[in-house]
């Protein structure tokens, strides 16, 4: 039997995405959680979900490994999101259920509080596929803290980038993928910090969706596969 490869993430992740700039073209190519399993002859799960922040990915994960037998999995990756973003739970006396539900922003406290919130999620995360013994690797998937990064790195960024390197929780971090970090997306490294023209057009769905293409999801396989 398969092992599983076990995943969560927002849009960049998600085997249902589709795009707000081109509602009309279908987006139902593999997206890279099936071509990574399929690299790694791995059966998986894929929990991600559009909009998503790193609490929602950092929960979904660990419920639902504690819903399944441990010695099946493979691997986990977490491919983690923005730290503005805010998660939360709302029970449907409707369905009888209680489901996620993500905003872009939230609504209180300031990016450091925001980065300092994320880091400790993926310290706890950490600790937990630790002490089971869970095989795992972590990813940045998009930018943690800024939504369209400038052309030049502004005095902003370097601010925050310094603000989270010498944060105590940062410092604990491990088994991240390749170059990537808490300060550095898988997105920038395939990119070249989205100011390499040529490599953002490989990547992407278009110059107004930056979401990854068929293509770029091949390219987010391939590196992780190359660096796991």
């Amino acid at each position: 039997m398969k092992k599983i490869l076990l995943v969560s993430g927002c849009s960049f992740t998600t085997d249902d995405f589709n795009s707000l700039f081109h509602p009309e073209e279908d987006m139902s190519w593999d997206k890279w959680p099936k071509i990574l399993a399929k690299m790694l002859n791995m059966d998986y799960v894929n929990l991600a979900k559009s909009g998503a922040g790193n609490e929602f990915i950092s929960n979904t994960i660990i419920d639902e490994i504690e819903t399944m037998d441990k010695s099946k999995i493979g691997l986990v990756i977490p491919a983690w999101s923005q730290c503005h973003r805010r998660d939360y739970q709302m029970y449907s006396s409707r369905s009888k259920s209680t489901r996620w539900r993500s905003e872009m922003y939230d609504l209180f406290g300031d990016t450091r509080y925001w980065i300092r919130k994320s880091l400790k999620t993926y310290y706890f995360f950490q600790i937990y596929c630790d002490y089971y013994k869970i095989p795992y690797k972590q990813v940045q998937m998009i930018e943690l803290f800024k939504d369209n990064i400038e052309i030049d790195f502004n005095e902003e960024k370097k601010e925050m980038d310094d603000f989270t390197v010498d944060e105590m929780y940062y410092k604990k971090l491990k088994n991240f993928i390749g170059e990537t970090s808490g300060i550095l997306s898988l997105q920038d490294v395939l990119t070249s910090n989205r100011k390499d023209k040529e490599k953002i057009k490989e990547f992407s769905i278009s110059s107004e969706d930056s979401h990854p293409s068929k293509n770029g999801h091949r390219l987010l396989a391939e590196y992780i596969y190359e660096n796991i």
